[in-house]
């Protein structure tokens, strides 16, 4: 660190600062330890984005988690066909960036009101608009982020490998999740 001499105190340098906030990477998890983390939450909830309308795998999944009794935040227009399959989404008219700010704010009661998400899972949005929600969420919020998404995404507390190369064994994780709950 530099010293100026005027001053006897380190100053900093930008890049040294920017550091520090990118020290927590999300922790590579498999299915079964996914599924425990859903078990002995208080109040986890189901996410979902706009890959839902063009993989109907992911629609399925999103209907056995609610099946198990995980309530669902629709955004994207992922609520159409989650609706369509009989799911009433506790909300399903914000983006994921609202969704995102009342999460951030530790006096919301969630959609239902009973209080807020201790864990929240994410699946079916796009890498890039993901990552800086779950970049919000784990800097300014106490929730527990896990992404079951095919992409690994560092912001999240949890979060599945890159699973891009092999559909067929991300979609067998998927199952295994649900059918560990």
């Amino acid at each position: 660190m530099a010293v100026s001499k005027e001053d006897k105190y380190p100053i900093a340098r930008r890049y040294q600062i920017a550091d520090i906030q990118v020290s927590r990477e999300a922790t590579a998890v498999k299915p079964n330890v996914v599924a425990n983390l859903i078990k002995k939450a208080k109040r986890p909830v189901l996410v979902t984005g706009g890959k839902l309308l063009r993989e109907e795998k992911l629609v399925e999944v999103a209907e056995k988690f609610y099946s198990k009794g995980i309530p669902i935040i629709a955004t994207g227009g992922s609520s159409r066909v989650l609706i369509e399959k009989g799911i009433k989404p506790q909300s399903s008219v914000f983006t994921l960036h609202y969704v995102t700010q009342f999460m951030l704010d530790e006096d919301w009661k969630g959609f239902d009101g009973k209080g807020p998400y201790d864990v929240v899972i994410f699946l079916g949005f796009l890498p890039y608009y993901l990552s800086r929600m779950l970049s919000a969420l784990k800097h300014f919020s106490k929730m527990t982020t896990i992404s079951i998404d095919e992409f690994y995404q560092p912001h999240a507390k949890f979060s599945f490998t890159n699973l891009t190369a092999n559909k067929e064994l991300y979609y067998r994780m998927l199952d295994e999740v649900v059918n560990g709950i």
